[in-house]
């Protein structure tokens, strides 16, 4: 009976295990096909990814230049869970190359100077007796320059010009410093420049086709036009050669004297800018004469601000239109001194298409005055009276600084009376 039962519970347990392998063999069969089916793309990833970066770099510039490759950029970013895949997709190498192409093209793209009638591709020599040039700050110092032209085109960054002793560029085609993007001005020096128009293009002293600060230095500014020629313009941001370009002209600071004539129909303009003209500071003397057509001091398509600074205008017109100030759109006056002074067939000192906004620290103003003084009230705190101006003093009472200097002179007079008799009552 022991061997009977020995052998049962072999045959059992040899049933068993004949039953146990099929079961195994049928759950590895349904493992494998579904890990197969499932994971077949991210397979595909990986050995591309990783076996051989140079064959994924290849890939990507084939899928940039393909319009038809949205699904090979989808199969690197579906499986965001994967680490490996994750580092081929952060492409450091492409990145760093944008940052190196971007730092290269900061310098002017074109910069010379003409010398003699020598032009100076100062790209290429960047330093020269009276001038340097730093390309990576985008930055040309002139020290004591005498030449005919100056022209750049900087399109990445503003192009700087700093002023060391007495420069002079001096031009009978068009503007004598023209520059094609921003550009930033400043330094302890002076430019002289002066450019004439002709039928064909606008001249004077600077054209920016961009946006223009002036921080400091002084600047000597002439524009002339004559028979059949275009506009004369002392200082220009923007233009409208082909089509308007638009250009912002700030002052900041420095000295900056112009002078305009043209005796044409194209019309004298000392400063004009084809966008806003802000003065926050500096001082400006303006001088602008075209007997037959528009003669116009200071102008702004868009708006001209005034924010602070000393400024001198006078326009002349005998047989046209002068105007001191003008915009294509609005004249707003918030601080600042303004000498304005107009005369012809027509003369005003503010003309504006828009409206005119001046602050009330100049008390009542005539904005058809053909002349005006514009100071404002509370400037004249512990002053020195103001010389009477020829022109209406429209911002300033005379009459209200002379009775408070009479009045502050009175009370001195019997402050010392009252003293000198409190000395003699003692003794």
């Amino acid at each position: 009976m022991k061997r009977i039962s020995k052998f049962l519970s072999l045959l059992m347990v040899a049933a068993m295990l004949s039953m146990l392998i099929p079961v195994s063999a049928m759950a590895a069969g349904v493992d494998v096909s579904e890990q197969e089916s499932g994971n077949e793309l991210g397979l595909v990833l990986v050995t591309t990814e990783v076996a051989d970066p140079e064959t994924v770099l290849t890939e990507e510039i084939v899928v940039g230049t393909e319009t038809a490759s949205a699904p090979a950029t989808e199969e690197i970013i579906v499986p965001a869970d994967n680490g490996l895949e994750t580092k081929v997709v952060s492409e450091q190498p492409v990145v760093s190359t944008i940052e190196t192409e971007t730092i290269e093209t900061q310098a002017a793209t074109y910069l010379c100077l003409t010398q003699n009638g020598v032009i100076i591709d100062v790209l290429d020599t960047n330093i020269g007796s009276d001038y340097a040039y730093d390309a990576a700050a985008n930055e040309l110092t002139l020290n004591d320059f005498i030449g005919e032209k100056l022209d750049v085109k900087s399109a990445a960054v503003p192009f700087k010009l700093v002023l060391l002793g007495t420069n002079s560029i001096i031009t009978d085609n068009g503007f004598a410093v023209k520059v094609e993007g921003d550009m930033n001005a400043s330094g302890t020096g002076t430019l002289i420049a002066e450019g004439q128009a002709t039928p064909d293009i606008m001249g004077g002293g600077i054209n920016v086709i961009g946006n223009l600060v002036i921080d400091s230095g002084t600047y000597d500014i002439a524009a002339a036009g004559y028979a059949n020629s275009s506009s004369a313009v002392g200082i220009l941001a923007g233009d409208n050669a082909e089509v308007m370009t638009m250009g912002n002209l700030t002052i900041n600071g420095g000295n900056i004297d112009v002078t305009a004539y043209n005796s044409d129909f194209a019309g004298a303009f000392g400063l004009f800018a084809f966008g806003d003209l802000v003065v926050n500071g500096g001082t400006i003397d303006v001088f602008t004469d075209s007997p037959t057509s528009y003669s116009r001091g200071i102008g702004a398509y868009d708006k001209l601000i005034f924010n602070g600074g000393y400024t001198i205008v006078e326009s002349i017109a005998d047989h046209g239109d002068a105007g001191a100030l003008f915009s294509y759109n609005k004249i707003i006056i918030n601080n600042g001194i303004l000498d304005l002074c107009t005369s012809g067939a027509i003369a005003k000192a503010l003309v504006a298409e828009g409206s005119i906004d001046i602050s009330a620290i100049y008390g009542d103003v005539n904005r058809d005055a053909a002349c005006l003084y514009l100071e404002p009230l509370s400037n004249q705190t512990f002053k020195k009276h103001h010389a009477s101006s020829a022109n209406p003093r429209t911002g300033v009472d005379p009459s209200t600084s002379e009775t408070a200097v009479a009045g502050t002179v009175l009370f001195m007079l019997i402050g010392l009376v009252l003293a000198v008799s409190k000395r003699g009552a003692q003794a």
